[in-house]
């Protein structure tokens, strides 16, 4: 194993996974292993890939989806994110510009309209869910002072 760079295996047990767990992870478009060449077959991870799955698991700890998961990374913040707090920053703004488009089109809304509205409120509660989840488990990780 080159410094940084593991096979599936090697990767899988420093994550105490199993090389199916990080093989699914990588299908669904969350991790991007390197292929050293053409026709090679392996794929190696990199010290990038296990910060972004410590990453992804954080996430998932605090209820997030798959696919919210995977918009968060592929979002510029995202992909500059190295920790769930820096994520809970964008969640944040993310809310904010979310709170405003509601209150724009609430402002704005016809009767013919409201079916859309609900699954921008449903959207938004979800979110918002999830940031809750997130804050609670964030201060309850926050020592006392």
């Amino acid at each position: 194993m080159a410094r940084g760079h593991y096979t599936i295996g090697e990767f899988a047990r420093l994550l105490g996974v199993s090389p199916r767990t990080v093989d699914f992870y990588t299908r669904q478009g969350l991790l991007h292993p390197e292929q050293p060449g053409p026709g090679h077959g392996y794929r190696h991870y990199t010290e990038k890939d296990l910060n972004r799955m410590a990453l992804i698991k954080q996430l998932q700890a605090r209820k997030f989806s798959l696919q919210e998961i995977r918009q968060i990374l592929n979002s510029p913040h995202g992909q500059k994110a190295t920790s769930a707090v820096e994520i809970l920053e964008q969640v944040m703004v993310d809310l904010d510009r979310l709170q405003n488009l509601i209150q724009k089109t609430r402002s704005s809304t016809s009767t013919a309209d409201q079916p859309a509205m609900r699954v921008v409120a449903a959207e938004a509660l979800q979110k918002a869910t999830g940031l809750c989840s997130l804050l609670v488990t964030f201060l309850q990780d926050m020592p006392l002072l």
